[in-house]
Order: C-alpha cells, then structure tokens, then sequence
C-alpha cells in the first residue's frame, strides 16, 4: 500500500500539473471507486493539494474537494501539455491510457486528463465539502514530520503491543506502513516483535529519529515502486532500491553483521529484520 512518502510524491508532482486547472468532465467506469455527484465539481478550478497521512485531498474554487485514498494499488495518472515532452514510460499498463484497470477519468477544458486506476478496486476518490475535511481525518494520529512531536512518540511507544504494529497502527501514528515501520526499525536496532513499552529511551528516541529520517529518504526517491506504486507520470519511484529489510529476506544485513535477514508474519504482515542486530528486549 502506498505510503507517507508515496503519496506526498504524487502531491508534490500533481500540485503543478494539476494547479488551476478546470474540470470539464468525470467518467466513472467503476461505480464502487467514486463517491459522490459528478456534478457537485463540474467547471471547478484546482487551487490546491494538500496530504494527511495516506490520503490526498485536492482542494476545488467551488469550496468542494475531491479527497483520494489509493489504497493497495490505487494510481493516479496524468497526462497532457505539462508532462515531460520526451516521458519515458516503462510500465506497458500505463503506456495506454485508458486501460482495463481504469476506474475514473477526470478530463480538463484545456484537454488534460487524470486517471485513477485501481488493480483490486479497493481505492476511492469522495466528493466532500472542504470544510468538512476534518471529519474524514478526526481519527488519524499524529504524523511524522508534522505534528508528532518525541512527546508525544514517547507516550504513544508505553503500550503492550509489538513496536512494528504500533507504528502501522493509523489511530497512534499516521501515515505509515510496512515498509517504512521494518526498516526504521531496522536503523533502531530494535526487534520489531518487541513489546513497544519495553523499549529503553534511548532507544525510543533513536526510533523517533530514523522513522523521520526513512521517511524523508522516502520522498527524496521518490517513493517506492516495488509493486504497484507509479507517480503521477508513471514511473516508478527508487525506495526499493535502498530498503534496509523490507522486502529483503534471505539477503545478506547491510549493516556487515554477516547474518542473514528473516522474514516472518506479524499480525498477517510480512515483517523483516536483521536476527544479530535487532535482538528482542
């Protein structure tokens, strides 16, 4: 599923193409992928973008906003005048568009187009009054590089359960999942079955440190593209090309330790970790 770091790259990159652009149509192939009235946000110009933990809100003149939640394997998509002249794009899916996994077409009066594409339609795209946002987020945690201050991570970290689960847990911290909890975890050098109370402080404060840190190394690459994620041009973003653990079992550490990294299920989620350098508490 896509990420923090996922899907402030689509917002970075659509808050330029996409920014006062008018919606002439929305074409909705998947019922099940759009709520609301298409109506509600025909001839509304996009003033703004904005991110809460996993979910992009594209803000309309009409005080309308379109709120996008990807999901598994949402994408979003855009061509027309402002995309690269000489775009490359390596996914045959996505050279193509629209294709069978095509859910929602946005077109644009100057001929543009966004496409939602969802592989297992587990995404949406809601229409919502922009002052009505905070009832679709009034039950999100504190995020990262925002408003989770170490104050507030160090009372969060005093429950029972295993850290990596009260990472991902999206009412404690939002805006992080799998892959983001192993290997910041990994960089803690703490055991990610480890009860989250048990953890020593300084250890906890290491933790806050290098879940910020994958975080931002996240955006800086764009994101990861290890399964379904694409930018919003279409390409596949870097982060799997520096996971410390995640997605990496069998591989030899990175720290140099020569053990091997091990992957087991954590409440039903693959979970990796370095044996010799993340020992339990």
């Amino acid at each position: 599923m896509p990420e923090l770091p996922e899907v402030e790259t689509l917002r970075l990159q659509l808050s330029k193409l996409l920014a006062d652009l008018v919606i002439k149509k929305v074409e909705v192939l998947k019922k099940k992928s759009f709520i609301g009235e298409t109506k509600l946000i025909l001839d509304a110009k996009i003033i703004n973008l904005r991110r809460f933990a996993k979910i992009l809100i594209i803000d309309l003149s009409n005080s309308f906003s379109l709120a996008v939640h990807l999901k598994l394997t949402g994408q979003l998509i855009y061509r027309g005048v402002r995309q690269p002249a000489k775009l490359k794009i390596t996914d045959p899916l996505l050279q193509d568009l629209p294709n069978k996994h095509t859910r929602v077409i946005i077109s644009f009066t100057n001929g543009d187009h966004l496409f939602f594409n969802d592989l297992r339609i587990f995404g949406w795209m809601k229409i919502i009054k922009s002052d009505k946002i905070e009832n679709l987020i009034e039950k999100l945690g504190p995020e990262p590089m925002k408003d989770l201050t170490y104050e507030k991570f160090e009372k969060i970290l005093t429950c029972r359960k295993p850290v990596k689960l009260v990472l991902m847990e999206q009412e404690k911290i939002s805006g992080v999942g799998n892959i983001y909890a192993n290997d910041s975890l990994f960089l803690a050098g703490i055991n990610p079955k480890a009860p989250a109370s048990k953890i020593p402080k300084d250890k906890v404060k290491l933790l806050y440190e290098k879940l910020i840190k994958v975080l931002k190394d996240g955006i800086r690459w764009g994101g990861a593209s290890e399964n379904n994620f694409r930018d919003a041009l279409g390409q596949m973003g870097k982060v799997q090309e520096h996971f410390y653990v995640y997605g990496r079992d069998g591989e030899i550490c990175r720290n140099g330790c020569g053990e091997r990294i091990k992957r087991v299920k954590l409440d039903g989620r693959g979970t990796f970790f370095c044996p010799r350098c993340q020992k339990m508490i």
